[in-house]
């Protein structure tokens, strides 16, 4: 049949394509095998085709590609590659294709390697996934490197703490407990941040070939649980010690006090509470829609959703013009929504009822340190007051910092009020959400460290000055005693 042009054999059943299967076949423009059981794709298999305009290998399940299945199609315009289930792609697999016009795909791992190609459209029938990059995990070389700082100082910032927390003599008190608690959850975000940004070294710029099966792998799984766990336990732990310190300020001499009793129970119950919660996206499956997604970062922020057009591309038999086939544009979705309902629940609903309670638990705790330095009004006074309040400030500043953006963002993105750029993701999780996790040590550990290093200086040099004017007063007063009976005496 060196004179056949079109070939259709969808739904045959077919299962492989042998090298050189149309070798003989080098009039061929259209051949349509879609709607088959071809899972491999083999190099040569469409061998002594040059003239082949039209390809259809849509809905075959295809597992694997290799690099010169494509070879000598140079005058291929259309593609169309739907449905497919590709675990790895090569790089070079679309190398060939110099004519090609247009891509249709389910797979945007394939736009991306045609993203050169300023001529070549690219019809996706799934929308882009969140931090989709077509390249490295990480889209710049910046958040590499803030993933190495962050991720370390949060790791050895905190098992320092642990450190120093548990070489203190009075280990066993409220804040002791707390602020442990409190370093253990945020060494997790650094073991999270780690993770991720060692994942960007391995994959380097052709993660994203790579990117279904990272997301399905163990250490992205295990990454997804770190961070969420993390993120939620630290935030839990904060109120905790806000609660602790308004019952102490607010109520100096109440009968209710949280005791190391209490705090340890405390303690058990939200880990309990945390890991449960954490586990909820592989009990119910982060795979059904709208209740849970992973991103590449392995952790599904409440920032992402898809708005925008997705189709493919059909052939048609257009007897009434041309009596060939044409290839037409068909919509498929307009306005298609991926509402994470379990991230927005967590990240949006629960972690800002959360902030609520420690900003007007603070705001209350400096108002009544005002209020009680306002009966002695003076410098000494005046000065601690000052200090107070910027370090409540502070304290309520960076959880502001890293709870609000995410927050407000997650607010505009799921009403659709604003649309956010995917690369925006990485920059949430690099610079964002490990804020506490670096900045809490300093807060609840090294700055009270410090203090009290300077206070116990200070009154070991009270205590010797005082010493001595003691000294030098009773020496005083002895010789002057001795005068006055020496005067008796005459």
């Amino acid at each position: 049949m060196k004179t056949l042009r079109v070939l259709l054999l969808q739904n045959n059943n077919i299962t492989e394509i042998p090298d050189k299967a149309f070798i003989n076949l080098s009039r061929l423009t259209t051949l349509n095998i879609s709607s088959n059981s071809i899972t491999y794709l083999q190099n040569g298999a469409f061998l002594g085709q040059e003239n082949l305009e039209y390809l259809d290998l849509g809905y075959n399940k295809i597992k694997s590609i290799e690099a010169e299945s494509f070879a000598n199609l140079s005058n291929l315009l259309y593609l169309f590659l739907l449905d497919l289930d590709l675990d790895t792609i090569s790089y070079e697999i679309m190398n060939d294709l110099t004519g090609l016009k247009a891509l249709s795909t389910s797979d945007n791992r394939l736009c991306c390697l045609l993203s050169h190609s300023e001529n070549v459209t690219c019809a996706r029938t799934s929308p882009p996934s969140p931090l989709d990059t077509c390249g490295s995990l990480y889209p710049s070389t910046v958040l590499r490197f803030a993933g190495w700082i962050i991720g370390l100082s949060s790791l050895c910032g905190n098992v320092f703490v642990l450190f120093l927390r548990a070489t203190q003599k009075q280990r066993k008190t409220v804040q002791n407990i707390l602020t442990m608690n409190l370093a253990v959850a945020d060494s997790l975000m650094g073991v999270y941040m780690i993770i991720i940004t060692s994942a960007d070294v391995y994959f380097n710029r052709l993660y994203f070939l790579s990117a279904p099966l990272w997301r399905e792998s163990f250490p992205c799984k295990l990454s997804s649980f770190l961070a969420f766990f993390s993120s939620e336990l630290s935030v839990f732990t904060l109120t905790l010690i806000t609660l602790d310190r308004y019952i102490n300020i607010v109520y100096p001499f109440g009968k209710f006090k949280m005791t190391t009793k209490a705090a340890s129970f405390a303690v058990v119950f939200i880990w309990f509470f945390t890991l449960l919660f954490s586990s909820v996206p592989f009990l119910v499956g982060y795979n059904v829609p709208g209740f849970y997604g992973l991103s590449d970062v392995c952790i599904g922020l409440p920032l992402h959703v898809e708005l925008g057009e997705t189709g493919r591309l059909d052939i048609v038999w257009d007897e009434a013009l041309t009596s060939e086939y044409i290839v037409k544009y068909v919509v498929t979705d307009y306005d298609s929504r991926n509402v994470w309902v379990f991230s927005i629940v967590t990240f949006i609903g629960l972690n800002m009822a959360l902030f609520l309670i420690i900003l007007i638990c603070y705001v209350v705790m400096f108002v009544t340190v005002k209020r009680s330095s306002e009966s002695i009004r003076n410098s000494t006074n005046r000065n601690r007051e000052i200090q107070i309040a910027r370090k409540m400030a502070f304290i309520v500043g960076t959880d502001f910092a890293c709870w609000m953006p995410i927050i407000v963002l997650g607010i505009l993105t799921q009403t659709g009020l604003v649309v956010l750029p995917t690369s925006l993701y990485a920059w949430t999780v690099i610079f964002i959400i490990p804020i506490n996790s670096s900045i809490n040590p300093v807060l609840y550990t090294f700055i009270n460290y410090l203090e009290g290093n300077k206070t116990k200086l200070k009154t070991h040099d009270s205590l010797q000055t005082r010493s001595t004017r003691l000294s030098k007063d009773g020496n005083g007063l002895h010789l002057s005693r001795l005068g006055s009976n020496s005067s008796n005496v005459n």
